[in-house]
């Protein structure tokens, strides 16, 4: 189950269309299934359909666009129980500026999830990423990816397996505006800009080529992980 807001949804202030919002998704589906491993995204939220297309990929997550943590959580907590996933992608907390609150929030999220492992005696993995580094250097988002650092750290007694996954660094991102290098998916920005038409430049949004690299980032993490799942 992917979770998150408009980063996980492809969704840039309303660009583009619909069935295009696929974010990092159809990357990461891709590679998965080219590791031929039996994968099954869930979730009820659209971004990404495209209707009568059975190649396009599979399209379902928790994605909600300029959503906080903790719409995210309310909406999430109520769906676990329809789709009872094995695996939660999370990447929240980009939106809003109420950056010492929101390590608190994220913690009774996990909670949630938590609980409903207990109750359910549902085994569940959380990918959980440091978010993305917007405006690089940005101090807020330092604070608030260390203080989920700490959180995690002190979560040895849960019934949820949680894994950090480091989107903040460890994905690559150029936060440039620069021009992209036609010979390589990895030149250029990462971000949608003034380069890729459409939409204004904001930092906050990869663009094609940085999907693809948190696509990259998140099988890099899975890929281990999912040997059981292997067909």
């Amino acid at each position: 189950m992917p979770v998150g807001n408009s980063i996980t949804a492809g969704e840039h202030y309303g660009f583009p269309d619909i069935e295009e919002r696929t974010g990092y998704r159809k990357a990461l589906y891709e590679l998965l299934i080219k590791e031929k491993f039996s994968v099954d995204f869930v979730g009820s939220t659209s971004h990404g359909k495209k209707e009568n297309d059975n190649n396009w990929y599979d399209w379902n997550s928790e994605s909600y666009p300029g959503w906080k943590i903790e719409s995210i959580a309310d909406t999430v907590l109520k769906t676990l129980p329809v789709y009872k996933p094995d695996i939660l992608l999370m990447h929240v907390g980009t939106n809003g500026r109420n950056w010492e609150e929101k390590p608190l929030q994220l913690e009774q999220f996990l909670d949630g999830i938590n609980n409903f492992s207990i109750q359910n005696k549902h085994n569940i993995t959380v990918f959980l990423a440091l978010i993305l580094d917007f405006f690089e250097g940005n101090p807020e988002v330092s604070y608030y990816n260390e203080a989920v650092k700490d959180m995690i750290a002190n979560r040895r007694n849960d019934s949820i397996k949680i894994i950090l996954v480091d989107m903040e660094k460890g994905a690559g991102f150029d936060y440039s505006d620069n021009d992209p290098d036609p010979s390589s998916e990895y030149t250029g920005g990462d971000m949608w800009g003034r380069k890729f038409p459409g939409v204004e430049y904001d930092f906050a949004h990869p663009n094609e080529k940085g999907n693809k690299k948190m696509a990259k980032k998140w099988f890099e993490e899975l890929k281990p992980f999912l040997k059981e799942y292997k067909r």
